[in-house]
């Protein structure tokens, strides 16, 4: 199976949104970005399991709505995953619908904060799939993509340890992207610092 985990290019006045690991969302004019540990988990876990994966990050990447769709529809997916959180939810919503509800458009599947309190209310929305709620959704979307995968509201499921979590598989994540911004601010890189690269 095809799986993409994305971020859509988000537009705005307000200027850059930061989604990933912070629970207190935030527009950024000169956004420091935070590694997507989840995101990235899942992407390497998903692999791991044989499928095929497409990480894509286009708020980090800093690419147009255009060059992102490109990348997207070139890797032609089974299914998208899109975690997504309250201040952008409406914003993701228009976008899946101008994108994914016709009846050849691929699954799309949503995770994240918002969706965790509200699974209903995104079932609801023109063509997204699938509700993946809980904060552990990285486990979430291997247990789904591994069974007898179905629309709706997705079982919750919890860990209780991380133990089995695996090394995050940096090339696939594209972690340059991260590495990048906080070079400029002289935090270690990743690159550099051998405890950062998990050797």
């Amino acid at each position: 199976m095809r799986v993409a985990i994305v971020y859509p290019p988000l537009k705005s006045e307000k200027g850059v949104p930061l989604l990933t690991q912070n629970r207190q969302f935030q527009w950024f004019s000169r956004p420091t970005y935070i590694f997507p540990v989840i995101p990235a988990t899942a992407a390497t876990m998903v692999k791991r399991a044989g499928h095929e994966v497409l990480f894509l990050d286009g708020i980090a990447a800093g690419l147009t709505e255009e060059d992102f769709l490109e990348k997207l529809n070139g890797f032609n997916p089974d299914v998208v995953v899109i975690e997504t959180k309250t201040p952008v939810v409406k914003r993701h919503w228009r976008w899946i619908e101008k994108h994914f509800s016709g009846d050849d458009s691929a699954k799309v599947v949503m995770v994240g904060d918002h969706v965790t309190a509200l699974p209903e209310e995104s079932i609801g929305k023109v063509g997204v799939w699938a509700v993946i709620p809980g904060g552990d959704w990285d486990y979430g979307l291997l247990d789904f993509l591994s069974g007898d995968m179905h629309g709706g509201v997705y079982p919750f499921a919890l860990r209780d340890s991380i133990k089995d979590a695996p090394w995050i598989d940096r090339d696939l994540v594209n972690w340059k992207l991260i590495s990048k911004v906080y070079d400029k601010f002289n935090f270690p890189s990743w690159e550099k610092n051998e405890r950062y690269a998990g050797g």
